[in-house]
């Protein structure tokens, strides 16, 4: 430990920490060892000097009277200039907005979320390692127990692990979220910054109210410029993966029901939340009121919401309507109630968490009334009135009375903060959202909580004022509802009321300064002859409030408020005008600022040289992750990124002369380019054959190849909707292809390329369940080329075989299936575009719709021969070897399934659909939409397969 007056060295500050850490905080050695890691990963504050801050200068005062209770001075500035800055919002009464140039900008946008510590802490129960896979580090204590005890020298290795869950964050954007700007960016922060799930992915919800299907209402975007997701292909079928859905659920896609079938999608397979901005007693009063309130329990780890067990808060429900509904967790920014949810998600039974069983549908939007409406209905109601005066009068005194029983409900529910900070936002001339943090910060104490700001927004009292739909967020301005201003300030102490518009005040006229040329900001409100700079003029509703605010105060404040009531252009009330003799105004402070102006310099003689930019070339090279599109199976632990080149055929006429010269021209045609792409993709490696120890002990030292190992290439194929079938305008199109229709597929893995000889040959050998299978049927021989002259039965049991031996359910693929991973998003011909060249698949050669001609090979081709895929990273999709799939055979789609099912009758002997084309025909049959089938007995050598696997998870 260093001594007072000496600097203490690396090792004795790292000593003081560690064990602060461990006496004040009890971490145990790893998150002590996390901690220090975190603190060097953050960039160095630069912290200033007290002595080199600027010196604030603090804000005018009102005038200076005398009263029983003297107000205090006034507040100071709550910050420095040298601490970060944010826009600061003002608001005038009815009498008009504010202009925007005069609104504070100095006023800070603090964190919303104060304790990130705090926060991680309540997510705890979630933040597990889970083992994953065999691992690569020698495990020593298991590797010793098991030589002592087996006299065997075998290395035990220790298994790998990982966090348990990955998120996803879904942010409502809605017109009332913007006040919930910063709360949201915490939340975002604090679960980067802490890395403790497997994965963190950010979206926002873009509604599109025109699109034809419900399922495409509703997309989902992690940046404005790239296209959006379906819910759907975020689905994660383990498990594994929390869908959190930040919002206050008061936008009109809440309401009509937009929103719920991606939330009842979601709620079956994984869990899901709603991390709701506003207090429990204000939930009622969104679309969640809809709802039927329970309290969830849960004693499955990780459990999808559809398991969890709830009790029905609410009396008379009838039994059939929750059994049809999804239950929804809900919970506040509370560090108790994340901690109850976290407990309960983790398998604790003992936690309840509150939560919403959401309608099958949504309904209308319920319209907003004002005060003035609502009071004219109840008066029209009690009686009639024969003159106008007594109706308005009765009107005024029933607005008065709506206005009292708001703000007694609102004392009888909000929490004491809130109802501390709804009384001194009735003192500000403007209300905006900066302003409420002035004033949440300086005079609420001991509040870090973002509900108070919640609940005094939300609370009835308050009205958006008109003509700011342009507006940014922080600078809509906003007023009290007719009269609410005024019963608030009857109960509202003087030297508070001053403090507030002491503060507010002194920030407008600093903004004031910066606009205005010379004109004192005091004498512009005072003088109704001043004119006001240009776009300034709207300023005069700020004395108005002013007045309105110190004019219950009584004596000077009163004759104050009259003088501000003149320059406003408002006559005063002539019983209450004072002389001018009988209070003085404070000389106003000199600010001192920098004025900068451009000038042209052209024709000074001394003027600096011109500056010349070079412009520099470069290539931009983008890499397109597909699995980012939502691959619902998509274990991070299991699956591992791999890179690929997809390739589109073009004109060449059609391309400019940047992309003529990145692209490759065919051989055998110089009208067609070959334009590739790299792209990326997540692919599960199933292990077919490992190496014996031996060889890989050898091969460590670089002794010798692995050739033992063999495996099979899974690619994650993303759900998503597709058009089935060819248009009538597609060349060499058959009726079979026809009619078009909409189906929708679930995520699922294919393997990369159409089965190996290799890969057939290991699995033939397995143990047999229905039949055999030869071990090598190929007439082309080749490890790596297709195996070929398999019927759909010799299909159907490698299936089965290799299910078996690797406890994961593998089939063949659906037609739809097929089709829609063929694709992959495109709607031409081939996914190479509208024709197709022999330099990128194998067929017999001939030319399609005008494209180029080329060379037939005579036989199938390795699998990787020529190195492209798809956008899904699937490879040898055109051409090659016909693909069995499971369907039975229908001449016609009529009634084929919409949910990318097998379509299957009741004869097992019927004809089996085949997919993709071969090697010897036509490429009018190599392309995306062409089908045909076959006896499921049949052998052909043009006939192969591929393996798909709804998700690596282990069989029961």
């Amino acid at each position: 430990m260093a001594t007072s007056g000496e600097t203490a060295g690396p090792k004795e500050s790292i000593s003081e920490l560690i064990q602060l850490l461990v006496e004040e905080q009890e971490f145990h050695g790893t998150e002590i060892a996390e901690t220090l890691w975190l603190a060097l990963q953050m960039e160095p504050v630069v912290a200033t000097r007290p002595e080199e801050s600027p010196t604030e200068p603090e804000p005018e005062k009102l005038p200076s009277v005398t009263i029983e209770d003297a107000p205090p001075p006034p507040l100071p500035l709550p910050m420095t200039e040298s601490e970060p800055k944010a826009n600061l919002v003002s608001s005038a009464t009815q009498a008009g907005v504010l202009p925007t140039e005069t609104l504070p900008v100095w006023i800070a946008d603090p964190a919303m979320l104060t304790d990130p510590l705090l926060v991680m802490r309540a997510l705890k129960p979630l933040i597990r390692q889970m083992e994953v896979g065999t691992g690569r580090q020698l495990d020593e204590a298991a590797t010793a127990e098991g030589i002592a005890r087996t006299r065997l020298w075998l290395p035990v290795l220790a298994p790998d692990v990982e966090p348990w869950f990955d998120i996803i964050l879904i942010i409502d954007r809605g017109s009332s979220m913007h006040i919930w700007r910063r709360l949201v960016e915490d939340v975002v922060r604090i679960l980067r910054r802490y890395g403790a799930f497997r994965d963190l992915r950010v979206f926002d919800i873009e509604i599109n109210a025109e699109a034809q299907y419900l399922e495409e209402q509703v997309l989902l975007k992690s940046h404005p410029e790239r296209p959006g997701h379906r819910p759907s292909e975020l689905l994660e079928q383990r498990g594994r993966r929390i869908a959190i859905v930040l919002s206050d659920c008061a936008g009109a896609y809440w309401w009509d029901g937009t929103l719920l079938p991606m939330l009842q999608t979601w709620a079956r397979v994984m869990p899901t939340m709603v991390w709701q901005m506003l207090p429990e007693w204000m939930w009622e009063r969104t679309a969640l009121g809809r709802g039927i309130s329970v309290a969830l329990r849960n004693d499955i780890p990780g459990a999808a919401n559809q398991q969890l067990m709830k009790r029905v808060m609410e009396r008379d429900v009838p039994l059939e309507d929750v059994d049809h509904r999804v239950s929804i967790p809900v919970v506040t920014s509370e560090v108790r109630d994340l901690t109850n949810w976290s407990l309960m998600l983790a398998g604790d039974r003992r936690e309840v968490t509150p939560g919403f069983l959401l309608p099958q549908s949504g309904g209308q939007i319920p319209k907003t009334r004002t005060i003035e409406e609502i009071a004219c209905d109840r008066v029209e109601a009690d009686a009639s009135f024969s003159d106008d005066e007594a109706l308005t009068a009765a009107v005024n005194e029933e607005i008065l009375a709506i206005a009292r029983d708001r703000v007694e409900r609102f004392r009888q529910l909000a929490s004491p903060s809130a109802r501390r900070l709804v009384m001194l936002l009735a003192a500000a001339p403007v209300i905006t959202l900066p302003v409420m943090r002035l004033i949440r910060g300086s005079m609420v104490h001991g509040e870090s909580s973002p509900l108070p700001v919640a609940e005094v927004f939300l609370s009835g009292l308050l009205q958006r004022l008109p003509g700011q739909e342009q507006v940014e967020p922080d600078n809509v301005q906003y007023d009290f509802v007719p009269k609410v201003r005024g019963v608030l300030l009857e109960v509202l102490p003087p030297e508070e009321t001053i403090g507030v518009v002491n503060s507010i005040s002194a920030a407008v006229e600093k903004r004031w300064n910066l606009y205005s040329q010379g004109l004192e900001f005091r004498a512009f409100l005072l003088n109704p002859n001043e004119d006001a700079p240009a776009g300034l003029e709207g300023l005069r509703s700020f004395a108005s409030v002013t007045a309105e605010i110190l004019e219950p105060l009584g004596g000077e404040y009163a004759a104050f408020a009259q003088r501000l009531r003149q320059g406003s252009g408002i006559e005063p009330l002539q019983e209450d005008i004072q002389k001018e003799d009988d209070f003085t105004i404070p000389e106003l402070r000199d600010i001192e600022f920098v004025h900068a102006e451009l000038i042209d310099v052209s024709d000074q003689a001394d003027a600096a040289p011109e500056i010349t930019l070079i412009a520099d070339e470069f290539n931009v090279a983008t890499i397109v992750v597909e699995a980012d599109n939502g691959e619902a199976d998509a274990d991070r632990s299991d699956f591992e990124l791999f890179e690929f080149v997809s390739a589109t055929l073009v004109r060449r006429q059609a391309l400019d002369q940047s992309q003529e010269i990145s692209s490759q021209v065919l051989r055998s045609n110089s009208e067609w380019v070959i334009q590739r792409q790299t792209r990326s993709a997540y692919r599960y490696i199933e292990i077919l054959k490992r190496p014996s120890f031996f060889v890989r002990l050898a091969q460590r030292f670089g002794r010798q190849e692995n050739a033992d190992r063999l495996e099979l290439e899974m690619v994650s194929v993303p759900g998503g909707t597709f058009t089935m079938g060819s248009p009538d305008t597609e060349p060499q199109r058959l009726k079979d292809e026809g009619p078009q229709h909409e189906v929708a597929v679930q995520p699922f893995l294919m393997g990369r390329y159409p089965v190996t000889q290799a890969q057939w040959r290991f699995v033939a050998g397995l143990e047999q369940i229905n039949q055999s299978l030869a071990p090598d049927p190929s007439r082309f021989k080749g490890n790596n080329r297709p195996v070929e002259r398999v019927s759909w039965y010799d299909a159907v049991e490698f299936c089965k075989r290799l299910s078996a031996h690797t406890g994961r359910e593998y089939r063949l693929p659906t037609e739809a299936e097929w089709e829609y991973a063929c694709r992959a998003r495109t709607n031409t011909p081939f996914h190479f575009g509208e024709t197709i060249s022999t330099e990128v698949a194998n067929y017999d050669g001939s030319a399609y719709a005008g494209g180029p001609k080329g060379k037939s090979r005579g036989s199938t081709t390795p699998v990787d021969e020529f190195g492209i895929a798809n956008a899904f990273g699937l490879s040898d999709m055109h051409g090659n070897v016909f693909e069995w799939c499971q369907d039975h055979w229908y001449d016609r789609y009529e009634g084929a399934p919409a949910d990318g099912s097998a379509w299957l009758n009741r004869s097992k002997g019927a004809n089996r659909v085949i997919r993709g084309g071969s090697w010897l025909i036509y490429p009018g049959y190599c392309r995306s939409a062409y089908r045909y089938y076959d006896s499921p007995a049949h052998r052909d050598y043009s006939f192969g397969f591929r393996v798909v696997c709804s998700a690596p998870r282990i069989l029961p």
